[in-house]
């Protein structure tokens, strides 16, 4: 591309660009070139001695000297626009003029500099004179402000008036535009307007007149005392502009936006008047063309994770020789299926693709591949594995989080994070293989791996390297800092996902994500992700740590005889810090003042004949039949059908083709309650429709609010504690909002921010949300909340019990006040009441059965130390624990002796989350172990059992984990194993149990009397005092391995001195 050039001639300033000669000078003319990419060619007419606060002394240059300036430049360099600015002198302006004589093919920006800030005048008589004979005519666009307007004009004989508005402004700019340049732009900084065209100060305008045409260009009052540099700033931005061949009025406007944008975001330099920011728009790479690589792999947050995964302990092993075989053989297992993804991802590529190159190049990565598959069973075969054999193995959950997320990648963002994603795979097995060759401690002679090590330091590995390298380094010169900072954090996830199979391959795991430590006695490397059914978790800080492998008895772990691992738990999962306490912290509350907002309608209800017809005692008797109770001032009375509700035909079409008879208890009360734009708690048990209660109102409230424009944020917004919550009440709004074709998006933590990011750019009506997520988007000004006028908090007790109470208040802060808040729960803690009644106003409150915990009568619910639940392999059942180490452990006893269990927790990554969920509800795994992330917001239907394995930490929690089963009218069988040491909760239980109207062992009623007592283990048994313990998993490590039963029953909890069982037989 050619390199635009510009010459000026102007004086010189010592302070950088902050002239106080009129706001000129060769250091602003340079920057503001610089920044619109332009080369810039000087000719210095005087320099200055001057600072921000004032001009000390001025040296002119002779004219002479000018002259063999300018010739220097124009002889040597082809110039595409000439800028004039100080000249000094008549005998200058004589020298500009000659050469301008010989140069009229050029454009000629002049910036006549005549009068200084003071008002004082900087040309003598004579030099102004010759400035308007000699220069004006071969002018193409001359830029004086009003004084230097006036001075031109007096000059040539013509009267000036007093300009006190835009027409004043209009009539000098088409009089000095009879003096001879062709363009004429009167700058009206001098003259700040009140917006109606007289004198204030709320906008700018600068007029532009040509021949034919006049132009206003307005922009708002900014006061701020660094201004200077502004005049030469607006002339260089108009010159390098016009290098470009922009028509002059499109190019003076640009140039307009840029000096203002510069005034706005200056930096105070110096004790008196700054300069303005000429690179508000600009920005650098953090690195030098060519070394993206380098500069990755050096950055503080990468070089961590990068070390794990390039030196981890399994490729240390493998260099040795001292790997287990059995261990290899599972590890070319995976990596086989994994290339089959990976093959999947470049094909992926190719399509995403934008040139018919990197088509090719993608498609050649592909047949590549193929034979590398197929060297890959050729070396497999020496270790026994055939392909078939290798085709049978199941696809461990580290293989299928790692390849899914890639595949994600490829399918939510562009080509080129695509290519970052599979970069550390590329990257590292160079590095790998480069450095275990190259180690001299690396066993070359007998090794069984080296020939797999030497893979990866051939001609065409490194050739392979050596491209993708070159690819990424060409592509990545055309992004942004932001994107770069972005792709950094999809290398840092693949990067530690690449460990993760390492883990996975270390501990022969179905299970885990990514992270952990590699346990081989002395657990190695730290926190972060990982899990499932035998995955090796760190501990932290490179101590501690505990693996989660198959146990003492089996050989494949690497756990050591004792416990969770050698050093305890090091600082818990991963490194300290509370990771929630900063969210929110850029966030300020908002300042609404109610008089300026604009006004919006909530209020749509409109009672049903039949509804007013019914008397007091016929309500009265609707509402004890259905268990419903009010509280507050004017609250509605129920509907009793979906017609009677008033909805618009469109909403109830909808509700009718999905087959409900009639509204339940909380929708024929909360649905009126809702339409009357009163703020609303609603009280009722998990399942019994509270989604639906403030879907449909919410709907008909965005049908009644004024179109989103560009850059508005959501109408509706719906607060929920957990990703699945979340995606649950979208797919209830997306189904019900269609006909209306209300946009809508769900934004959640654990997935890519890409695809949620262009959803709230384009618009959206409705907006599920999860604090953290959402908070993270409102710092970094993806979207905003001042359209949102119907706010719903949705398992509001659950939100808080999670510690969102300071998010959720700062969410509310950028909110107006005057919204309609609804607040909907199974529970009506005071710490709930607490936030109603600093949120809402004047709020009508429906409750649902007991205002006491209210636990789903339908569920049997079962409070004893055995039961048999798996009788029929029909059944779903949840079991839920109170740690992810322990649902881990027992997903992989369960799976051990037979049963399909998963896993879902908040160490899973999203997508490995969904497809667990997915397994569970199509029944393919019919038993899913889950910690507190699953107790609200699942709906899966046909959940025959819940189990607690682990009692919760408070009775509200029990609520929400056993109305998982039971849901839409069906029954369901609840089984909890109750300890001594959950003694605490007995009262709290007993109360949920006595409003449920279940049967109370005595053993619970003992043990809320007189509270604690004696250990036992799991269960009512065991005796008194402190000795028996819980009979937690490590009672799975210190035994060889869990009895079974003859008829292959699970050995579930181990209580004293008997195993307790789940399943045939007890």
């Amino acid at each position: 591309m050619e390199v635009k050039t510009v010459l000026v001639i102007a004086g010189s300033d010592s302070s950088g660009g902050a002239s106080l000669i009129a706001d000129r000078g060769l250091e602003a003319d340079q920057k503001v070139l610089a920044a619109h990419g332009c080369y810039a060619m000087i000719a210095t007419t005087a320099l200055t001695a001057q600072n921000t606060l004032g001009v000390f002394a001025i040296q002119e240059t002779p004219a002479d000297f000018v002259k063999k300036q300018i010739d220097a430049c124009l002889q040597d360099i082809e110039t595409h626009v000439i800028k004039i600015g100080m000249l000094a002198s008549a005998g200058i302006i004589n020298v500009v003029a000659e050469t301008l004589q010989q140069q009229q093919h050029i454009p000629v920006v002049l910036d006549p500099v005549m009068v200084a800030t003071s008002g004082a005048q900087l040309l003598p008589q004579a030099a102004i004179k010759s400035l308007c004979e000699k220069l004006l005519p071969l002018t193409t666009i001359l830029t004086p402000n009003i004084p230097e307007a006036k001075l031109l004009l007096e000059e040539s004989g013509k009267s000036t008036g007093d300009v006190k508005g835009i027409d004043d402004l209009i009539d000098l700019a088409r009089a000095v535009q009879s003096l001879g340049p062709k363009y004429v732009l009167v700058k009206g900084g001098h003259l700040p307007l009140d917006g109606s065209g007289t004198t204030g100060k709320r906008v700018v305008a600068n007029v532009l007149c040509d021949k034919g045409e006049t132009f206003v260009f307005e922009s708002s009052y900014l006061d701020t005392r660094n201004t200077h540099g502004t005049g030469c700033s607006l002339a260089s931005a108009i010159a390098a502009n016009l290098t470009t061949k922009l028509p002059m009025a499109k190019a003076v406007k640009m140039s307009c936006r840029y000096v203002e944008a510069g005034i706005r975001h200056n930096k105070a330099i110096g004790k008196g008047s700054g300069p303005i920011n000429h690179f508000h728009s600009s920005s650098m790479l953090p690195f030098s063309p060519g070394y993206f690589l380098e500069y990755l792999l050096d950055r503080d947050d990468v070089k961590g994770p990068w070390k794990e995964y390039t030196e981890h302990e399994f490729v240390k092993q493998m260099g040795l020789g001292t790997l287990p075989t059995k261990v290899f053989r599972f590890y070319m297992v995976q990596d086989y299926l994994y290339l089959v993804h990976f093959s999947r991802a470049n094909a992926l590529a190719a399509y995403k693709a934008k040139s018919l190159d990197d088509i090719s190049m993608s498609a050649s990565i592909v047949t590549h591949i193929r034979e590398e598959m197929n060297l890959h069973l050729a070396y497999c075969r020496k270790f026994g594995l055939s392909k078939e054999d290798i085709e049978q193995h199941e696809e461990s959950q580290a293989c299928t989080a790692y390849t899914r997320y890639f595949l994600d990648i490829g399918q939510s963002e562009d080509w080129l994070a695509l290519q970052v994603a599979l970069l550390p795979c590329l990257l590292g097995y160079g590095m790998i293989g480069q450095r275990l060759c190259n180690d001299p401690t690396t066993v070359k002679e007998g090794n069984q791996y080296f020939e797999w090590i030497e893979n990866y330091v051939a001609e065409d590995f490194t050739e392979a390297v050596r491209v993708g390298s070159e690819l990424i380094e060409k592509n990545i010169l055309k992004q942004s800092v932001s994107r770069i900072e972005d792709l950094v954090k999809i290398f840092v996830h693949a990067t530690k996902m690449e460990t993760g199979f390492w883990e996975m391959a270390s501990t022969m795991s179905y299970g885990g994500g990514y992270g952990g430590g590699y346990s081989n006695g002395s657990s190695y490397g730290g926190g972060g992700y990982g899990g499932g059914y035998g995955g090796s978790r760190g501990g932290g800080n490179n101590s501690g740590g505990y693996s989660n492998g198959y146990g003492n008895s089996n050989e494949y772990s690497n756990g050591t005889s004792n416990g969770y691992g050698s050093g305890g738990y090091g600082n818990g999962y991963g490194g300290g810090g509370d990771r929630m306490s900063n969210l929110g912290s850029n966030l300020k509350a908002q300042n609404f003042d109610l008089n300026t907002l604009p006004k919006f309608e909530k209020s749509f209800y409109k009672e049903d004949p039949a509804v007013s017809a019914r008397s007091p005692p016929q309500v009265e008797a609707f509402r004890r039949e259905h268990q419903i109770t009010v509280q507050g001032r004017n609250v509605p009375k129920p509907v009793e059908d979906f017609d009677e509700a008033g909805f618009p035909g469109y909403v109830m079409s909808e509700v009718k083709a999905q087959g409900f008879n009639k509204p339940t208890a909380i929708q024929s009360q909360g649905w009126p309650m809702a339409l009357s734009g009163r703020d609303v708690v609603g009280i009722a048990e998990t399942g019994s429709g509270k989604t639906l209660t403030y879907c449909l109102p919410a709907i008909v409230h965005i049908n009644a609010q004024p179109l989103l424009a560009p850059g508005d944020g959501p109408i509706v917004l719906v607060l929920a504690p957990t990703r699945e919550l979340a995606v649950q009440i979208q797919q209830e709004v997306t189904k019900f909002g269609k006909s209306s074709r209300i946009r809508n998006t769900c934004v959640y933590g654990g997935v890519p921010k890409g695809p949620q990011i262009r959803d709230l750019a384009r618009g959206v009506e409705v907006c599920i949300a999860t604090p953290g997520r959402l908070i993270d988007m409102l710092e970094s000004g993806k979207t905003n909340l001042r359209r949102v006028t119907y706010l719903v908090l949705d398992e509001a007790d659950r939100m808080l019990d999670m510690g969102f109470e300071p998010q959720i208040r700062k969410i509310i802060g950028q909110i107006r006040p005057d919204r309609q808040t609804c607040m909907w729960s199974a529970t009506w803690p005071k710490e709930v009441r607490q936030l109603a009644a600093d949120y809402q106003t004047d709020f009508i409150q429906v409750n649902i059965g007991s205002t006491e915990l209210a636990a789903n009568h339908r569920i049997t619910q079962i409070v004893e130390h055995l039961e048999r639940i798996m009788d029929d392999r029909n059944n779903k059942v949840l079991i839920f624990t109170g740690t992810k180490r322990v649902a881990d452990d027992i997903t992989r006893f369960l799976r051990q002796d037979g049963w399909p269990a998963l896993s879902i927790h908040g160490d899973k990554q999203q997508n490995e989350r969904d497809w667990v969920l997915n397994e569970f509800k199509t029944g393919k795994s019919p038993i899913m172990v889950a910690t507190d992330v699953a107790s609200r917001g699942i709906d899966v239907r046909n959940i025959s059992h819940v189990f607690n394995y682990d009692y919760p930490n408070n009775s509200e929690d029990y609520v929400h984990r056993i109305g998982r089963t039971g849901r839409a009218g069906a029954n369901g069988t609840a089984i909890t194993l109750f300890t001594t040491d959950n003694s605490k909760q007995a009262r709290d239980l007993i109360a949920v149990l006595q409003e449920a109207k279940q049967q109370i062992d005595p053993r619970l009623q003992e043990m809320a009397r007189y509270g604690g007592g004696g250990g036992g283990g799991r269960g009512f048994g065991g005796g008194r005092g402190r000795g028996g313990g819980r009979g937690d998993s490590r009672h799975f490590r210190t035994l060889n391995s869990p009895p079974r039963t003859p008829n292959g029953s699970y050995v579930f909890a181990y209580n004293s001195n008997k195993w307790l069982q789940i399943g045939e037989g007890a």
